[in-house]
């Protein structure tokens, strides 16, 4: 048996990254370097810059001293990404807070032994996303019933998240819903849903787990 904490190199090499979700909305995490950018995209990433790569332990350890502290979690809640869809700020400054954050982790936090650190670069994917047109308003799925219908055209893919162009106007589909379901094409109506109107821009609920475990 083995303690919790302790991480086994898997012979990989990995990424430390720190991502961007949002005004106040920095994240560190850890990716296999095989994968790319791809769990940046998996989870909605709008800007990040890497900030490590190495062997599994020295980059957890990482991840880990960066989380306690205080300056990136490892986790944000989907509600709070969400919200900050709707009051992006530009460029500009989404790459400084990203920079700045980038900084001060440089800066204060302990650099495990052994870890080589990347220079910041940041790669912008709010135009990828679609985030630079993003609308108004839409409505939420919050649940299908048996036999429901959902069709439309996709016009942002968001990490797990789906905004359809529907006869019923824009909804906006987490993607585990739709676990399960059959894929195919149709010309019928959507129907069968449970809709809310998206207030996220108006929440305040904004709460982070900061770390994992």
């Amino acid at each position: 048996m083995f303690a919790r904490n302790v991480t086994l190199d898997d012979g990989r090499e990995y990424a430390l990254y720190l991502a961007w979700f949002g005004p106040g909305l920095t994240k560190v995490g850890l990716t296999a370097t095989e994968r790319g950018t791809d769990r940046l995209a998996e989870q909605g990433a709008l800007a990040f810059t890497w900030l490590a790569r190495g062997r599994l332990p020295a980059i957890r350890a990482g991840e880990h001293r960066i989380s306690i502290s205080g300056l990136a979690p490892e986790r944000r809640q989907r509600r709070a990404k969400l919200a900050a869809w709707w009051k992006l700020p530009n460029q500009a400054h989404r790459h400084g807070e990203l920079c700045s954050t980038y900084q001060q982790i440089i800066e204060t936090v302990p650099w495990p032994p052994g870890l080589g650190r990347e220079p910041c670069a940041v790669v912008d994917l709010v135009e990828l996303f679609g985030l630079d047109t993003f609308p108004d308003s839409c409505q939420e799925i919050t649940s299908l019933a048996n036999g429901a219908v959902l069709s439309g055209t996709v016009r942002c893919a968001i990490g797990r998240d789906l905004l359809l162009d529907t006869p019923d106007g824009l909804l906006l589909a987490d993607i585990r819903l739709l676990a399960g379901w059959p894929l195919h094409p149709t010309t019928a109506a959507p129907t069968g849903l449970d809709l809310r109107a998206c207030d996220y821009a108006h929440s305040d609920d904004a709460a982070a787990q900061p770390t994992l475990f």
